[in-house]
C-alpha cells in the first residue's frame, strides 16, 4: 500500500481593511480534509465464477473480497471499486456501509447493479486487468487505497491473500468467500 503525507491546502480570504491598510482581519479556509487511505484491502477474488459461489440470485457471478486489516470501523462513504486505473471513481461502494476490524465484505462483479447495492457496475476480466479500491475527499484527487494487477484466472479458483489482509498473494486457491483465506 503507497503511504503518502498529505499537507493540507490554505486559502486566504479577503481583508476588512482599505488597501493599504494591515490592520485588516484576514481569514485562513481550509480546502477539505485530505483523503485518508483506511485499513481495507482486496483480500480475495474469483475472477471465473463457472460452477461455484452463486448469488442471492442463483446466478455464478465473478466476486471481489474486501477485508479490514485495522482495529477501527471503515465506513464505506468516498470509497470506490475499479477495473480501470483511469476510472478510479468508477463504482462506489454503498453509502452508509462498512466493515469492523477483522470482518469482509462481498461484492458481486456481474455488471448488474440493479439487483442490490453488493452489485458492482462492471464484470471482472478473467484473461487479466486490474482491480483497485480508492478513496476521494472534496478538492484532491483520488488516493488509491489497494489495488492488484492480475492475469489470467483459473475457473472455479481464487486469487487471495495468504494469510489475510497480508502482501502475499496466492493464485488457484479454494475460494473462501467473506471467509477467513487460511494460513
Amino acid at each position: 500500500m503507497d503511504s503518502l503525507k498529505w499537507l493540507p491546502v490554505f486559502l486566504l480570504v479577503g481583508c476588512n481593511g482599505a488597501p493599504g491598510d494591515d490592520t485588516g482581519d484576514t481569514k485562513v479556509v481550509q480546502h477539505g480534509d485530505p483523503p485518508v487511505a483506511p485499513s481495507l484491502v482486496l483480500n480475495e477474488f474469483l475472477g471465473s465464477n463457472d460452477a461455484t459461489n452463486p448469488d442471492e440470485a442463483g446466478e455464478f457471478d465473478d466476486w471481489v473480497e474486501l477485508y479490514n486489516t485495522g482495529d477501527t470501523l471503515v465506513n464505506f462513504d468516498g470509497l470506490y471499486l475499479t477495473d480501470n486505473l483511469d476510472k478510479p471513481t468508477k463504482w462506489p461502494l454503498p453509502a452508509g456501509l462498512g466493515l469492523q476490524p477483522g470482518e469482509y465484505y462481498l461484492i458481486w462483479c456481474d455488471g448488474q447493479p440493479e439487483q442490490g447495492v453488493e452489485h458492482s457496475s462492471f464484470k471482472i476480466n478473467s484473461a487479466s486487468g486490474v482491480l483497485a479500491v480508492y478513496v476521494v475527499a472534496d478538492g484532491y484527487d483520488p488516493l488509491r487505497v489497494d489495488g492488484i494487477n492480475y492475469t489470467l484466472q483459473q475457473a472455479d479458483l481464487s486469487a487471495a491473500r495468504v494469510p489475510d489482509g497480508s502482501d502475499n498473494w496466492v493464485a488457484g486457491q479454494e475460494p473462501t468467500p467473506a471467509a477467513s483465506n487460511g494460513q
